[in-house]
């Protein structure tokens, strides 16, 4: 019996185009997070599975042709998950929906008649700064120039 997980109910239509957008941008960082982490999930089982396999293949003796089919498969995996880097996609995207989800909530805490410009501003801030980090942080990965911790144990800005 598959499992089947509860699709959460989407939220009713906002008057707030600002919120609306943000909302938007936080479903979009949880697909590709979701996305990210899945694939993951295959190829490091997969690398696991077919590197497995491959010792076994030798050890009983298999045809050649099995091994060598088993060890090209292993070998692809491990570029497969080199070029494409899920785990390191899955943590972008992760940080950028909870950083996301957070202004979300400031602003949603905040009465709908007292939201003025302030408010509003802050929202659009987070929402910019989020993205802009995000692809800065997966531009530097593609490049291989990933950030590291900064002294004092703070993050890259």
């Amino acid at each position: 019996m598959p499992i089947r997980r509860r699709t959460p109910p989407q939220p009713a239509p906002v008057e707030d185009p600002l919120l609306e957008q943000a909302l938007a941008d936080l479903d979009w960082y949880a697909r590709a997070r979701d996305r990210a982490r899945r694939w993951h999930w295959v190829t490091e089982l997969g690398a696991l599975f077919t590197g497995a396999a491959t010792v076994v293949a030798a050890g009983i003796q298999a045809p050649a042709a099995t091994t060598a089919t088993l060890a090209g498969l292993t070998v692809f995996i491990g570029g497969f998950r080199q070029v494409f880097n899920h785990a390191e996609r899955h943590v972008l995207a992760a940080e950028a929906w909870s950083r996301l989800r957070l202004a979300i909530r400031r602003y949603r805490l905040i009465p709908e008649g007292e939201r003025d410009e302030e408010p509003r501003r802050r929202l659009q801030e987070e929402m910019d700064d989020v993205a802009t980090t995000e692809l800065r942080d997966w531009a530097a990965g593609r490049r291989g120039l990933r950030p590291g911790p900064m002294p004092g144990g703070g993050l890259p800005q």
